[in-house]
């Protein structure tokens, strides 16, 4: 078995989540709705929590996983913005809200993503579904995979929507879960902040006006997203997230009384997150993190470099610890490939284990020949 050298190194930083923190302290803010969650949108750090995994309804809230695999999909290739959908009559025939499709007409992607993500249109929603899995039903299966995948262990989908449905049910952290594999999508933000926009239907030429259902978009400072739901069994929810300078953070509020109060403790929490914390740069692509040994190569050692950018979420009055331990082998053999993972900084807050990095080799180290063996025995001995 290898043995691993181990190196601690006190830093203030906050690498790829392995656990949550919640404060649960008296921040001064009055959360009346049923659920609630305050989450750093990189590192999954919570920040403040109230009955975070109640299981309750969410509503249209649903449809961020929807968008997450429709964005996915078209990563993925299976999907194009420019491709066509002709409605079909389960679409159409959506109630709640709805960007009044016609059944039988064509619709683009882009046409059904910028109706989901501005209007909550369900039929738009379920038209997508349809599209990327064959049927509503496909659909939901692949949303509760996808759920498992990201740990969201408290939720079930029932359909693509969040309309009415027994057992259909998820929770504020598992919403803020989903929320911020969504925000990983740079082509979200294209129409995450547009307040109005229309929907030009091919039967008759009728337009259809799209206003944007979360009105933090136009009042909170940095707002820029996301999804908010309503219905009588889930009360009124949001999931909203704001980015100011590098932080981004996202807070959940699930079964608020009026809507009016969601959006108001979904403020209230997205602004006391920018006032306590802070992310700082903790670690920088190609920055040098230790050396190791080579065996067989001209070269004696190799850097050793974080493969990404990785920010720190700390509070600001200073509390937080945080400690890093460096795990890499007592040595390596030629040849080394540039760019090769060789070991990882373990990264803990507060004494618990949190997350790591990636060490890489900084450059290639080649193995070496009879010449270079026998230049270093001449070398040894003169």
């Amino acid at each position: 078995m290898r043995k691993f050298l181990v190196l601690l190194i006190s830093v203030s930083m906050l690498i790829i989540p392995l656990t949550t923190f919640a404060e649960t302290d008296n921040i001064g803010i009055n959360i009346n709705s049923k659920s609630a969650i305050l989450v750093d949108a990189g590192s999954q750090r919570v920040m403040f929590e109230k009955n975070a995994d109640a299981k309750l309804p969410i509503a249209s809230v649903t449809k961020i996983m929807t968008l997450l695999l429709t964005f996915e999909s078209i990563d993925n290739g299976i999907l194009k913005y420019d491709d066509i959908i002709t409605a079909s009559e389960s679409s159409a025939s959506m109630g709640g809200s709805q960007a009044f499709i016609d059944a039988g007409y064509d619709y683009s992607v882009e046409e059904m993503i910028k109706s989901v993500i501005i209007a909550s249109a369900n039929d738009a929603a379920v038209l997508l579904a349809e599209r990327i899995s064959g049927s509503e039903d496909a659909f939901v299966v692949k949303m509760n995979n996808r759920a498992k995948e990201l740990g969201m262990e408290n939720t079930l989908f029932k359909n693509c929507t969040g309309l009415p449905e027994n057992d259909h049910l998820s929770t504020a952290r598992d919403v803020a879960k989903m929320s911020a594999e969504l925000l990983k999508h740079e082509d979200y933000f294209k129409w995450g902040t547009v307040w109005m926009d229309e929907l030009k239907h091919k039967k008759d030429g009728r337009v259809t006006g799209l206003v944007n259902t979360n009105k933090l978009i136009r009042s909170l400072n940095g707002c820029d997203g996301l999804k908010t739901g309503y219905t009588s069994d889930a009360g009124f929810c949001v999931s909203t997230t704001a980015k100011r300078d590098n932080m981004r953070l996202i807070s959940v509020v699930l079964g608020g009384s009026t809507s009016k109060d969601r959006f108001k403790e979904s403020a209230d929490l997205i602004n006391y997150g920018f006032a306590n914390y802070q992310n700082n740069k903790a670690v920088s692509v190609g920055q040098v993190i230790s050396t190791i040994k080579i065996n067989g190569s001209t070269n004696k050692t190799a850097n050793l470099i974080a493969k990404d950018d990785y920010y720190a979420c700390v509070k600001n009055d200073g509390t937080d610890k945080i400690e890093t331990r460096v795990e890499i082998p007592e040595s390596v053999n030629a040849p080394i490939l540039q760019g090769q993972e060789i070991g990882k900084v373990v990264i803990s807050l507060n004494g618990k284990e949190i997350g790591y990095v990636t060490l890489v080799s900084q450059n290639e180290h080649k193995k070496a020949g009879f010449i270079d063996r026998l230049k270093g025995i001449i070398s040894f001995w003169n």
